[in-house]
């Protein structure tokens, strides 16, 4: 058996076909999405995330703004230019850059966001209605990696799922989607840094979604025949030769290569489907967010509307 790649950028092109549509209906109601991003001082990493965002965003029609604060910025400030970016009717989604500066509270910050306009699904409210079955604006990398597991067009009802990891932004509301359904729900178990015995859990697992940071966690021994493999896990590690010494690049640095959580080699060899890193998780994650804001300025037209 060789696994069928789960593949995201297919899933997220054809999401991003249907929001196209959605944003033209509101455009013709007078509505256009507009993502404002908040950045408090400078970040480098985070300029590469702004830019790609920016990027996606004027694809399909939304427009995006980059909010720039000094890094002297108080938390009250913050606080305070969080209120009006939810007070303006013309920004109808808000995203954080992080890291944010240690003397503010990127918590504090983020439930300071209206709900409306949480793109990123943290705030209480909407992780709130996710245990009431309503996904609304969900976490974008939970949303992707179940969206993704639904895209295998396999059956969930009943199956045994493994999530690996109890993050809030993942795990949690990974499990949270998954008993959406009164009736039509698998039955999710949630392994974490305290769990015991991991490959008893892993071994019964039907389904297997991993968002731990570790790479090689999940390897070949721990899985089943047939199992559907979602791997959300990111990670940078040395490239190395077949006698297992280390590959260096042209500047005699290490030469490294982003990975996930699983064993992808071994595993997609028992898989009946699986998600690579990268290409996988990634290029939908990325297309939730863009779906949040597309939700968000509907949320907006419609209590114009009542």
């Amino acid at each position: 058996m060789v696994a069928t790649l789960l593949e995201g950028q297919q899933l997220a092109s054809k999401i991003k076909e249907g929001l196209k549509k959605d944003i033209d209906a509101l455009k013709s109601k007078g509505f256009v999405p507009h993502l404002a991003a908040v950045q408090v001082g400078e970040n480098a990493a985070s300029r590469v995330y702004i830019n790609q965002q920016k990027k996606s965003c004027e694809e399909i029609g939304i427009e995006y703004e980059l909010k720039e604060l000094p890094a002297s910025t108080t938390e009250n400030e913050m606080l305070d230019f969080i209120d009006k970016l939810n007070q303006d009717d013309a920004v109808t989604g808000v995203i954080l850059m992080m890291p944010l500066p240690k003397n503010i509270d990127a918590r504090r910050v983020q439930v300071r966001i209206s709900p409306d306009k949480d793109v990123e699904g943290m705030h209480p409210a909407n992780m709130g209605k996710l245990v009431y079955g309503e996904m609304g604006l969900a976490p974008c990398t939970a949303r992707a990696a179940v969206e993704l597991l639904k895209s295998s067009g396999v059956e969930l009802k009943g199956k045994e799922v493994v999530v690996v990891g109890h993050s809030e932004i993942v795990g949690k509301p990974i499990m949270l989607m998954l008993l959406a359904s009164q009736m039509e729900s698998p039955t999710p178990v949630v392994c974490h840094i305290a769990t015991k015995d991991l490959c008893f859990h892993t071994k019964r697992a039907d389904v297997i979604l991993v968002a731990v940071g570790k790479h090689g966690l999940i390897k070949a021994d721990m899985v089943k025949d047939g199992v559907i493999v979602i791997d959300i896990g990111i990670n940078r590690v040395p490239v190395t030769d077949q006698s297992g010494k280390g590959v260096l690049n042209e500047k005699g640095k290490p030469k490294m290569k982003t990975t996930g959580d699983v064993d992808f080699e071994a595993i997609k060899e028992k898989a009946s489907f699986i998600t690579p890193v990268p290409g996988g998780v990634g290029p939908v994650t990325t297309t939730m967010l863009l779906y949040n804001t597309v939700e968000s300025a509907k949320l907006m037209a419609d209590k114009s509307a009542k």
